[in-house]
């Protein structure tokens, strides 16, 4: 009766949720995302579940390594977006939009620090726009965000400890730009139980002009407010400042491409004493940089519709923007600039472009990781899943890309840096990934090696020779399909099951599963179970080995590992 009753309230509790969930998202205009958490925790402690701290996702597959995945989610965090990841030793943290800094620790996930951090001015943001005087404008307060964290030990930087960026507002200006601070450290502090307070943080680099309210759009556009930072090993602090908006098309061009304006450029600063100079122009909405193994800057930025960039910065160089761009603007129609659109012939042009938006999201360097990508580069996405919610495992040679290998996730990557070895993924909706190598398993051999087990020699070796013939057409690996479908799981799998998109008509309203009877039938004469069907008749005279064959269909099956999309 007891039970009866919490699994009672717990669906009480989800109805409600879920009908009051739909009030608040056709009458309110804040989200509602902090609503639905509250009634899944609610409903979880009714029904005695605990809290997730560890989930095994499954594998992703790429050209050259497989990884196994683990998913930690952040609870509490509203499912806003933002933030960046770094390693500071053998610790990986995190920062979050609105500034709180965690310590990853495998098998509990995230744990929050006592580290304290400078006031942004999110609260003056937030009472101020409520007066009247700017009601007639667009606020959206969540996209005032920290934008990164990087830890730096470097004898040549002269410095160490970690330093952050994020966009402030200064209530009394009115007005709105970035800002790096610094925390100092003597050797690397023990995270469980190291404290600093927001005034122990040197603001050693703002933004300028301070810049206003946009008449147009969104007042204060902090998706746009780039922030990414990088380390070069000759100790500069390399940081990537987006435009803001302020680019000529819903508000004025504020001189995106004067070096005085510090917006929409790549900025090499001293971090002991905040001396900088601006390396290149150009740029829109930054989202990543890094520095490779030869010591080379490069960046990934949003275009406005298509033109999201890989740029190899070099110093003194114009990429474009606001007056060039490979995108358009969201109507389709093209941006108003002087040249031909769709061009980039007038300034630099990007090392390569995303066309549609993959929105890619953060860049790093990979080293010492695995031989097949040491020295790329690695991009997350945050685009739609058909283009972007994807890593970008990217080759270079100079200034050339060789290659540009998307690996979907079917996840929005908001941040992307390697852990030792492993990869870590800050995703939005708050969840941590974390990607481990691991041997990739080889379905078609582990069959063999099983059909050596339990046939003959002279079996085994005539299988074998029909197995080849099936590879011409067919993949053994899952949802990878060639000329044939996947024979991947082929055994109990209903008939033109998967989404291959060659199945012959008859195939396809054959119906029912492909069990073995029906296999081994298929194989000595497909036209009488599917005619039409394009399948040549293999014939085997020997029963044993058509016995074998299946034996051998059926252990190649990795139905069992859960896989995310490639």
């Amino acid at each position: 009766m007891r039970r009866f009753s919490v699994l009672f309230s717990a669906l009480a509790t989800l109805i409600l949720g879920l009908v009051g969930g739909a009030y608040l998202a056709t009458h309110h205009s804040e989200p509602i995302a902090a609503f639905y958490n509250k009634v899944a925790k609610k409903t979880g402690r009714l029904l005695g579940m605990e809290a997730e701290k560890e989930n095994t996702v499954g594998y992703i597959e790429s050209t050259f390594l497989r990884f196994a995945t683990k998913l930690y989610r952040l609870p509490d965090t509203n499912w806003k977006k933002g933030g960046g990841l770094t390693v500071m030793g053998d610790t990986l943290l995190l920062i979050i939009q609105d500034g709180r800094i965690y310590r990853f620790e495998d098998g509990k996930g995230l744990i929050q620090t006592g580290i304290e951090v400078p006031d942004n001015g999110f609260a003056d943001y937030v009472d101020l726009v409520k007066q009247p005087e700017f009601s007639n404008q667009v606020h959206k307060p969540d996209s005032m965000r920290y934008n990164d964290i990087l830890y730096v030990d470097s004898d040549a930087s002269g410095f160490r400890g970690l330093i952050i960026s994020y966009t402030f507002f200064d209530r009394e200006k009115r007005c709105h730009g970035s800002r790096l601070a610094k925390l100092p450290f003597d050797g690397i502090p023990d995270l469980k139980s190291f404290a600093a307070a927001a005034a122990d943080w040197d603001v050693f680099f703002e933004t300028t002009p301070c810049l206003p309210f946009r008449l147009q759009g969104t007042a204060l556009e902090g998706i746009q407010a780039g922030g990414r930072m990088a380390l070069h090993p000759d100790g500069r602090l390399i940081f990537a400042s987006g435009d803001y908006a302020h680019d000529g098309i819903e508000t004025p061009d504020i001189g995106l491409m004067d070096p005085a304006v510090l917006y929409g450029k790549v900025i090499s600063i001293v971090i002991p004493t905040g001396e900088f100079r601006v390396l290149s122009v150009g740029h829109r909405n930054l989202q990543g940089v890094t520095v490779d193994t030869k010591g080379e800057i490069w960046t990934v930025e949003h275009g406005v519709r298509g033109g999201d960039e890989l740029n190899h910065i070099r110093e003194g160089l114009n990429y474009g923007w606001p007056k060039e761009s490979l995108g358009t603007l969201y109507t389709g129609q093209p941006l108003p600039f002087d040249g031909p659109p769709g061009r980039h012939d007038t300034y630099t042009r990007p090392a390569f472009a995303w066309l549609p938006s993959a929105a890619t999201s953060a860049l790093t360097t990979i080293d010492n990781f695995d031989p097949t990508w040491d020295g790329d580069l690695l991009a997350g996405a945050l685009s739609s899943p058909e283009y972007g919610q994807s890593l970008y495992h990217i080759r270079t040679d100079g200034d050339s890309v060789v290659f540009v290998e998307r690996i979907e996730l079917e996840r929005r990557v908001r941040y992307v840096t390697q852990f030792g070895k492993r990869i870590a993924l800050w995703l939005d909706l708050t969840d941590l990934m974390i990607l481990t190598p691991v041997e990739r398993e080889d379905p078609l051999g582990r069959a063999i090696d099983a059909l050596a087990e339990a046939y003959d020699a002279d079996v085994v070796a005539s299988t074998k020779g029909l197995l080849q013939a099936c590879s011409e057409c067919h993949s053994f690996m899952p949802a990878q399909s060639a000329a044939g479908p996947t024979l991947n799981g082929v055994v109990g799998r209903k008939v033109a099951g998967t989404a291959f998109e060659g199945y012959s008509e008859a195939l396809s309203n054959a119906g029912g599963t492909w069990e073995e009877d029906r296999l081994k039938a298929f194989v000595s004469d497909p036209q009488s179970i599917a005619p039409g069907t394009p399948m040549p008749a293999i014939p085997v005279q020997d029963p044993r080995v058509l016995d074998a064959l299946v034996f051998t269909l059926r252990h190649a099956d990795t139905s069992a590992d859960e896989h995310l999309k490639y």
